[in-house]
């Protein structure tokens, strides 16, 4: 599993705006009902720019993240609707390889800033 961090410029400061958890084809267990994510470092820091992923994506809204006093230092991802939405799209979740989060989603699940711009 591997972990980036899309940074962009808001208002003259790097911010970061994408955090996306890659990961290859069958790696997810995605018969599980969730899976947990480290959210901090080391991660990758890259710019907005090279945001395009040669992947399947999915996106992991606020709805979809919990978490877990077991699990310190990670946030969890219920698979169920992750699923549903690439059934939805006409996609096999088992060809996805990339989770995309919104900082802000993430920051607020959290309710701490985590990613400071280095």
């Amino acid at each position: 599993m591997k972990i980036r961090v899309y940074y962009d410029y808001h208002e003259g400061s790097l911010v970061p705006q994408k955090y996306m958890v890659s990961f290859r084809k069958g790696e997810l267990p995605w018969d599980r009902e969730k899976v947990f994510v480290p959210v901090s470092a080391p991660f990758e820091q890259l710019g907005i720019e090279d945001f395009l992923p040669d992947s399947l994506a999915l996106t992991v809204t606020q709805g979809d993240m919990i978490l877990s006093a077991d699990k310190p230092g990670k946030f969890g991802i219920f698979l169920p609707p992750l699923r549903q939405r690439a059934v939805d799209g006409g996609v096999d979740y088992w060809d996805v390889e990339n989770l995309v989060i919104q900082v802000a989603d993430l920051e607020e699940l959290l309710q701490m800033n985590v990613f400071i711009a280095s």
